[in-house]
């Protein structure tokens, strides 16, 4: 059987042809000028909340993860234009993030829901 009798094959070479050397490619993401190392601390406002926290995290390509060896688990995007929204996790403990970067420093909002609710500000600077 030849490649352009199986309809799936058939499909995809008729897309290849369509759209050559003009398709985009399926690379990784372009990087983000926010891309590096940051350094957040956190301050709670209300609630029960001590603080100041201090977490360090990576943004690579847009995506941000906790920079590791703090026993908490970021995640969240940021924009191209330096909006900034994601988790901060620690044990049951669920934080939700937003805010802006700019440059190389940033701010922001936070708030834990929960048995014990608290809300804040962050801060953020990029060390790398």
């Amino acid at each position: 059987m030849s490649a352009f009798r199986h309809p799936v094959l058939a499909r995809a070479s008729l897309l290849a042809l369509l759209l050559g050397p003009a398709a985009p490619a399926l690379a990784a993401p372009a990087a983000n000028r926010f891309d590096g190392a940051w350094s957040v601390v956190a301050t709670a406002e209300t609630g029960s909340c001590t603080g100041p926290y201090r977490y360090p995290i990576v943004i690579r390509d847009g995506v941000v993860d906790d920079a590791g060896g703090n026993d908490v688990d970021a995640s969240g995007r940021a924009g191209a234009d330096g909006r900034i929204t994601g988790t901060i996790r620690s044990g049951l403990a669920s934080v939700a993030v937003s805010g802006r970067l700019r440059g190389s420093a940033g701010s922001g909002r936070w708030s834990l829901a929960g048995i014990s609710p608290c809300t804040g500000r962050w801060t953020a600077r990029r060390t790398g």
